[in-house]
């Protein structure tokens, strides 16, 4: 029994000496490398609503086409410089594709304290006013933009519209009032930054084409029921404005800011 015993310990040492001499066994491959399956979420898609302020110029020229209670020739004509602050907000839609693109579509409304008033243009009647404002603007436009990071550089252009308002009077007691909307088209672009989260600050600059038209009235005071017509052209108006909104979207409230998030 003793001798079985001495041999088949002699074959244990035997076989694992040769194991030793063969090497160990190999090891396992490593693990692959790990991969992103998915791309950065679009953090800038959603609704957003906010508000705006700012101020807005425009140099309207004034033509008279016959000769009535405030002018002395037919064709005469001045420009009058208006300014003035505007305060609103705006409504609208982002929708971002490829991580750095941004389609969006936007509504504004604002309410406009824009005015221009030139005294005495028609020799001799020196004390006569023209007063003309600007009493809305209201816009509907499409934007496209670049995204890096927290920063939106985008362009916008669409329909622009504003609500004129002409006032006229002299010395004597005689008025004349007249009024319409006037359409037409706007260009911008602007820079928007997420502050934190879903709060966006921005700067915006627009420029904006109403048509001309014709204003028709009657006098009033003094001399009531008289006609009144002004030819209003040249309504060329850039605003300026600052812009803060909340953005509503699947992944708005979950991203960094310029000051983090929340």
């Amino acid at each position: 029994m003793t001798g079985r015993m001495v041999a088949a310990a002699a074959l244990l040492v035997m076989a694992s000496l040769a194991a030793r001499a063969d090497g160990p066994p190999p090891m396992a491959p490593p693990p692959p490398p790990a991969a992103y399956c998915c791309e950065a979420p679009p953090v800038w898609t959603g609704v957003y609503i906010g508000t705006n302020i700012g101020g807005a110029w425009s140099d309207p020229n004034w033509s008279f086409p016959f000769v009535e209670s405030f002018n002395t020739a037919a064709g005469q004509n001045f420009g009058a410089s208006t300014s003035g602050l505007l305060w609103g907000g705006q409504l609208g839609l982002n929708y971002q594709f490829h991580q750095h693109f941004l389609l969006g579509a936007e509504a504004t409304y604002a309410g406009s304290r824009m005015s221009g008033i030139i005294t005495g243009p028609f020799p001799p009647a020196t004390t006569d006013q023209f007063n003309i404002d600007a009493a809305d603007l209201f816009t509907v436009s499409g934007r496209l933009g670049v995204i890096a990071g927290q920063y939106l550089f985008y362009a916008k252009g669409g329909y622009a519209s504003s609500l004129v308002e002409i006032n006229v009077g002299n010395a004597l007691g005689t008025t004349a009032h007249a009024s319409q909307r006037l359409s037409g088209w706007l260009v911008g672009g602007g820079l928007e930054s997420r502050v934190v989260s879903n709060i966006i600050f921005g700067i915006e600059y627009n420029y904006i084409n109403l048509s001309g038209d014709r204003f028709t009235g009657v006098t009033a005071g003094t001399v009531p029921g008289a006609p009144f017509n002004v030819d209003i052209s040249d309504l060329q108006t850039h605003t300026v404005t600052a812009r803060l909104s909340i953005l509503f979207g699947p992944h708005a409230c979950c991203s960094d800011g310029v000051l983090g998030k929340w």
